[in-house]
């Protein structure tokens, strides 16, 4: 897997390739995702609809939709990931000024060919004039406690704790959280805590460190939890980092 990030705004590339690999059921809080199948056939499910993508054809995931994806030995699929507050603060003109700028970048620098970054500004109109709309629809007491946990996952807080917050059993609470979130309280925030450890790492903290500051028992248990969901071990992933340079 590589990572190509974009120094000037919240915006990343992502090209999965080679790791015949399933991504369990997850979402993603703090940003939009438009992914293209560049090679091979991927198998996504989203919100628990099939759907079998080949070459060429793209999918979008807006924040909080549950998706797994399982990817062919031979698959490639490239991933566009944009900030939720890029897209509710710039308007539809300024954005796409901006992401076509770095879409030529990307593009010169080799990361994916023009076919791709067609298909990737031709999905933009859809995730600029939809995101009021594509946002998962939840009570506001689970919204709350999700926004909360995504804020702060190194802080897990008891179920009894949550439940209480919102006055229902702690039983209650397991079950509305997964039917409005997609999973448990539990593994939210631990799906969270490897999110925010990768801005840890992408600020090059050492790996033991961000292990200690995400609440992990040790280095081990970080690596396992952050394999599992990254698909990549931590230094794997530092490693595969590269800056999209300011110029563009």
């Amino acid at each position: 897997m590589r990572y190509y990030y974009c120094e000037k705004y919240p915006i990343e590339f992502v090209l999965s390739e080679n790791i015949d690999k399933r991504f369990d059921a997850h979402n993603h809080v703090g940003h939009y995702v438009i992914s293209v199948v560049m090679q091979g056939t991927a198998e996504v499910y989203l919100e628990g609809r099939k759907m079998v993508c080949h070459e060429g054809d793209v999918f979008i995931v807006p924040p909080y939709m549950v998706h797994s994806v399982c990817l062919e030995r031979n698959a490639r699929l490239l991933s566009m990931c944009i900030g939720t507050s890029f897209v509710m603060e710039k308007d539809f003109e300024t954005a796409e000024g901006m992401i076509r700028e770095l879409l030529e970048g990307a593009t010169e620098q080799e990361i994916f060919g023009k076919e791709q970054k067609e298909i990737l500004r031709a999905s933009l109109r859809t995730v600029f004039h939809a995101w009021d709309r594509g946002a998962k629809e939840m009570d506001t007491d689970i919204k709350f406690l999700a926004d909360r946990i995504a804020s702060h996952p190194e802080y897990e807080l008891p179920i009894e704790t949550l439940a209480a917050e919102i006055f229902v059993s702690k039983y209650y609470l397991i079950r509305k959280f997964k039917r409005s979130v997609g999973m448990t309280p539990h593994r939210f925030c631990v799906q969270n805590r490897i999110r925010k450890a990768q801005g840890l790492l992408d600020a090059e903290k050492a790996v033991g460190r961000v292990a200690v500051e995400m609440g992990f028992y040790d280095q081990s248990h970080f690596d396992k939890a952050f394999r599992k969901i990254v698909g990549i071990t931590p230094l794997e992933y530092m490693g595969s980092k590269r800056a999209i340079p300011h110029s563009l």
